[in-house]
């Protein structure tokens, strides 16, 4: 059972805490969502779904502001340096509480000591794709096609330390793959080579790789995430043939350390509420986000577990921030 599959049934089993009343402002004061990427990515679209009904729910204003830059570090920074008044929250996700922390030599904030967990979020899934050229159909050829002199195969990443890298250098390290990693500024440059048959085959998310998928234009593997994705029922995990290897970027909302449990506690029912409404629910599915939530303490648990488990793999590689 995945940890992200502990946090949603134990979210659906204590009603009490979802259905609480969340504190109505008596200030006038809004809630200001820090996002730490740019307007049209994953943690922007996922958090402005979201924001109409938290407001209702919160009895406030709640503004998203979008503080981009150094990997989503400088907008985190921002919020750890915030008062711990309830009134500064982020959006954060597996790179700024996850992955970045193994990957850069210095960092502007503790992901975990400067920080104090509301909810998990959402998932979005990841899916090995191939060129059309690449003459297999499962994971497992693709494995053993690529330990053959002649292949020559390569692999495609949004960066060194970018989950996309550290993905394929996991399944490189279980299976003993060989595959030339090709890293790129971004996902978009990656995607094209992609396409035009540059590289062999990437992992990206879902999302980015459907319309290809679709087209022709790319061959779907596999998911990466513990379980099968929503969108692609059909499609097995790269875990069912080699347990072990999975991988999903998630999104977390975290609160300046020492935000007290009263005020956390409220933030939390109203983000866990709006996750679990039919409509939003609907609306993030479709933009290939699974929404899942949490308590503070299981998002404590499944950080702490994810960091421990970038930070073998990123090592092991000797992944750095370019």
């Amino acid at each position: 059972m995945s940890r992200m599959t502990v946090g949603r049934r134990a979210v659906l089993a204590t009603p009490a805490l979802v259905i609480a009343a969340p504190a109505r402002a008596q200030d006038g004061r809004p809630l200001r969502i820090v996002v730490p990427f740019p307007p049209g990515g994953s943690v922007d679209l996922v958090s402005r779904i979201v924001q109409p009904r938290l407001a209702e729910r919160l009895g406030r204003a709640v503004v998203i502001e979008n503080r981009t830059g150094a990997s989503g570090m400088i907008g985190s920074g921002a919020v750890a340096q915030s008062p711990p008044d309830g009134l500064t929250i982020v959006w954060g996700n597996i790179a700024t509480h996850g992955i970045n922390v193994s990957i850069y030599e210095r960092m502007p904030y503790d992901p975990v000591t400067d920080f104090t967990p509301v909810t998990l979020a959402c998932a979005i899934s990841f899916m090995l794709v191939v060129h059309p050229s690449v003459p297999v159909q499962t994971v497992r050829e693709l494995v053993e096609l690529s330990k053959r002199p002649e292949a020559r195969l390569s692999y495609g990443s949004a960066g060194s330390g970018s989950l996309p890298h550290l993905l394929t250098e996991m399944l490189k390290s279980a299976t003993g793959a060989r595959l030339e990693h090709i890293p790129y500024r971004g996902g978009g440059p990656m995607l094209i080579d992609l396409v035009a048959g540059t590289i062999s085959a990437v992992f990206a998310d879902v999302p980015s790789l459907l319309p290809h998928v679709r087209a022709g234009a790319v061959r779907a593997l596999a998911v990466a995430g513990a379980e099968r994705s929503a969108l692609l029922p059909d499609l097995p995990t790269v875990a069912e043939t080699y347990p072990g290897v999975s991988g999903t970027a998630w999104h977390g909302v975290f609160a300046p350390a020492r935000t007290p449990p009263e005020i956390i506690a409220p933030l939390n029912a109203a983000l866990v509420a709006v996750l679990r409404e039919p409509e939003i629910r609907t609306r993030l599915l479709a933009s290939g986000a699974e929404p899942i939530a949490s308590t503070p303490e299981e998002l404590r648990r499944f950080q702490a577990a994810e960091i421990a488990k970038w930070r073998t793999i990123a090592r092991a590689v000797g992944a750095k921030a370019e």
